[in-house]
């Protein structure tokens, strides 16, 4: 059972504590580049409406999984995943993007470069919430790392409580790069840096997965997509950013 504030559990709680730190981002972002502020009530009206989506997306996903894991006997859930509600919100934000781009220009550029420490942070503290949870829990173990979650027996690798540092760290690297640098390899970094760790992670999760070809989880698979892309981003950038060079001379 999750503790609760108020009529929120504690993982409600921190998930919105992580949205709202998205929005705080963006204002630090825009403030600190002198970025027009009226493109900046744009994006966050498109967050708003990503983030809406993102979860409707994340309980589809998860219930596409349990359908995987359980068929015959598969039950709704109102639970939800991580990938589903970024593949989602991405999405969303691209089809709401090409409405406003011709009203207010090619300001893509910008968001993809604050986007992945506003996503991270948001993960990060919702991790901490899977933590309160007891979900999204490892597998057994009796290393000293190891943490007893109510009604378990042994003692399992607290996977959530890592990932969420992770993120955490990885948000404010992010944060700063975006701040100090104007980093344009900020989205390749958090893609690749992401899915090589959400791929490790999951060889040490001790709830069930579900299984593709009998080899990976659903979401190692995903991560595999996730890498190559930020990957194949990255090459892009650094082609297009050589032109501009060339060009420039």
């Amino acid at each position: 059972m999750l503790p609760s504030i108020g009529i929120f559990d504690t993982y409600s709680v921190l998930l919105i504590i992580g949205i709202l730190l998205c929005f705080v981002y963006l204002h630090i972002f825009y403030a600190r580049h002198k970025k027009n502020k009226i493109v900046l009530y744009v994006v966050e009206i498109q967050a708003l409406i990503s983030i809406i989506v993102g979860i409707i997306f994340a309980i589809l996903f998860e219930n596409l999984y349990e359908l995987i894991k359980y068929k015959d006997q598969y039950t709704w859930t109102w639970a939800m995943t991580f990938y589903g509600g970024l593949i989602g919100g991405a999405i969303t934000f691209i089809l709401t993007y090409f409405f406003f781009k011709k009203k207010y220009g090619n300001y893509i550029k910008d968001v993809l470069i604050i986007a992945p420490s506003c996503i991270c942070i948001a993960h990060g503290l919702g991790r901490v919430g899977c933590f309160c949870a007891g979900c999204c829990y490892g597998i057994e173990t009796t290393s000293w790392i190891g943490v007893k979650f109510p009604g378990m027996e042994n003692k399992v690798i607290p996977t959530n409580l890592i990932e969420a540092i992770f993120l955490i760290i990885l948000s404010i690297a992010l944060l700063i790069f975006a701040l100090k640098l104007d980093l344009k390899y900020n989205f390749p970094i958090y893609l690749i840096a992401y899915g090589i760790f959400r791929f490790i992670i999951e060889f040490y999760r001790g709830d069930e997965r579900g299984q593709l070809l009998n080899t990976l989880s659903p979401s190692q698979f995903i991560s595999i997509g996730i890498i190559l892309s930020g990957i194949i981003y990255a090459i892009y950038l650094f082609i297009k950013n050589k032109k501009q060079l060339e060009k420039s001379q």
